[in-house]
């Protein structure tokens, strides 16, 4: 399968309201946790990652829905410059479970309002971490067959920074504290990434940042809901899924680049995955984990990751050119890609 261009990115995090502002933000070290409302069983304010900019009586809805909107901006004037019509949109959304309920068709209908109509919601998967690559294999796929035109939008967004949320969060002993030290922080965050079909127009003027070489789902059968130790037979199933379907010469890829929190299971998942599927990785090995700077992003984790391994080697490594990105929801869906990024002639002179 031909590989889908990356031609729009719009994000919107707690360290940044603008896809430039978040990567600079990661990119400088900076970060937003800070003790919020909600104590825990030990009378402790929880810690979160949240934008300041919202209030905090916001619900998960609302406040997922502020996040969608302004990552919309980013991809707005791509949007505004197509001609008219429907655009396809696939959804990355929170796994049910944990955390305040989310109001889907509310959330789809303000994605709608803040772009006067033109997205039309193709399908919504509903699998947290994992939610943006099955949105990315759906799009890449319909982009293939010429169901979806010539582009088609894939976002993600969630918001585990909400009272409720958090409150959810102490009952099931998954915050960081005291009495957890193995704990995760809640996040949240939202982003939009454009893709093109392989040859369209170019009446369209669009300009390519990175190519989406290939993805792959798997499911873990022993999953962190579970609470037995994982086997990664899940994970690593979607590596070697990737290392057979995308053709990269022999080559390892530059980074990888985690979706998850910091729980000690998934540190545990990614180095037994690793081990069987070594070819495919750096080395020196080099992972960056999106709760370092993130917190648990949840399905949002996804869009942000892929913009962060689309620009990271314009600061850190300037050889860097492709880049394994994941995510494991806790249920046990799992996602992966691999990206390329692409230097325009500006950039390589």
């Amino acid at each position: 399968m031909s590989a889908a261009q990356v031609v729009g990115l719009g994000l919107c995090t707690p360290v940044g309201t603008s896809a430039h502002m978040t990567l600079a933000s990661l990119r400088a070290g900076l970060v937003r946790f800070a003790e919020t409302e909600v104590l825990d069983e030990v009378g402790e304010p929880v810690r979160a990652s949240r934008l300041s900019l919202l209030d905090v009586s916001l619900s998960r809805t609302q406040r997922m829905v502020a996040l969608a909107r302004q990552a919309l901006v980013g991809v707005r004037p791509l949007l505004d410059a197509l001609p008219p019509g429907r655009v396809p949109l696939y959804l990355g959304l929170p796994e049910a479970g944990l955390g305040a309920r989310v109001e889907q068709e509310a959330l789809v209908a303000a994605l709608r309002d803040e772009t006067a109509g033109r997205l039309e919601v193709v399908k919504a998967h509903e699998s947290g971490r994992a939610a943006f690559f099955e949105a990315l294999a759906s799009a890449q796929k319909d982009l293939h067959s010429g169901r979806a035109g010539a582009l088609a939008l894939v976002g993600a967004v969630d918001s585990l920074a909400d009272s409720a949320s958090l409150e959810a969060h102490v009952g099931a002993r998954l915050h960081l504290g005291r009495r957890n030290p193995d704990g995760r922080i809640p996040g949240e965050g939202a982003g939009f990434v454009a893709l093109a079909r392989p040859g369209a127009p170019k009446s369209l003027k669009l300009e390519s940042s990175g190519a989406l070489l290939g993805t792959s789902l798997a499911v873990e059968p022993r999953p962190f809901t579970q609470s037995r130790p994982s086997l990664a037979e899940g994970l690593t199933e979607a590596l070697h899924a990737l290392r057979q379907s995308v053709a990269m010469g022999g080559r390892r890829v530059d980074a990888v680049l985690a979706c998850q929190p910091g729980d000690g299971f998934w540190a545990t998942e990614f180095s037994r995955a690793y081990l069987r599927n070594a070819a495919l990785m750096p080395e020196p090995l080099r992972v960056l984990v999106a709760g370092e700077g993130l917190g648990d992003a949840g399905a949002g984790a996804g869009p942000i990751m892929l913009g962060v391994a689309l620009h990271r080697a314009r600061w850190r490594q300037p050889t860097a050119r492709t880049t394994l990105v994941y995510g494991s929801a806790d249920g046990g869906r799992i996602g992966a890609c691999i990206v390329e990024m692409i230097r325009n002639a500006k950039e390589e002179a």
